[in-house]
């Protein structure tokens, strides 16, 4: 990862950090830390609330955050394992770059996680899902999306259809280069329940929370109202 100014990767940070704590992230990088000037360090203003629920067998914490961000990533790669008899990556992004310049970052407003137990009140109980996103991305992503597993939103990627583009382990998102996302949603999904048929991460892009944490490559089409 090479900083290359006015940089905030909280995001970025914490949804591989979570996931390097539970052995299912893989993401190497190179960093190298740029020095902000007097004036830059003046710019920098934080405020904000939280928001925490219990639901069932889920907890969901809401963080009021506001984050700026233009920077490169060498390559993030997520859930290598055997899925269908073969061994693979359920993400693998290469050469990634975050916002478009200095001028026109990455801008995030709120942060969502939501993790999701088989007990919650159990003494021994089992993480099952780990899901962190936002519901107010603006800007754009551009690299090489080698493998992706998830849903992108067509207007996104400026596709001429009305149905998401759905992957499982595919590369079609690679045909487009860049997505280009307008006051929506990104999520990245952990599902480690090794029985269910949703096991893996998934990364949901243009959606909202609802929709994104309703993803399923069975059963109803989530995306619909």
């Amino acid at each position: 990862m090479k900083a290359l100014g006015r940089i905030n990767y909280l995001f970025f940070l914490l949804a591989f950090g979570a996931a390097l704590s539970m052995g299912v992230f893989f993401v190497p990088c190179r960093a190298e830390m740029a020095e902000m000037s007097n004036a830059q360090m003046a710019e920098i203003h934080g405020h904000g609330a939280t928001n925490l629920y219990i639901e069932g067998n889920s907890v969901r914490l809401f963080l009021d955050v506001h984050m700026e961000t233009y920077g490169e990533i060498d390559s993030a790669k997520a859930g290598y394992y055997e899925k269908n008899g073969q061994t693979g990556w359920d993400m693998d992004w290469n050469n990634l770059t975050l916002g478009q310049s200095m001028d026109k970052p990455l801008v995030t407003d709120g942060l969502v996680f939501r993790v999701a137990f088989d007990d919650i009140n159990a003494s021994n109980k089992q993480l099952e899902r780990f899901f962190i996103g936002t519901n107010n991305m603006s800007g754009q992503i551009s690299g090489d999306f080698t493998t992706t597993s998830g849903a992108v939103h067509p207007d996104v990627v400026g596709a001429g259809q009305t149905q998401p583009i759905v992957m499982d382990r595919g590369n079609d998102l690679q045909a487009y280069g860049a997505v280009n996302i307008s006051d929506s949603g990104f999520f990245i999904d952990m599902n480690l329940d090794g029985q269910s048929p949703e096991r893996g991460i998934k990364t949901i892009v243009g959606y909202p929370e609802t929709k994104a944490y309703n993803f399923t490559f069975s059963g109803d089409d989530w995306w619909q109202d």
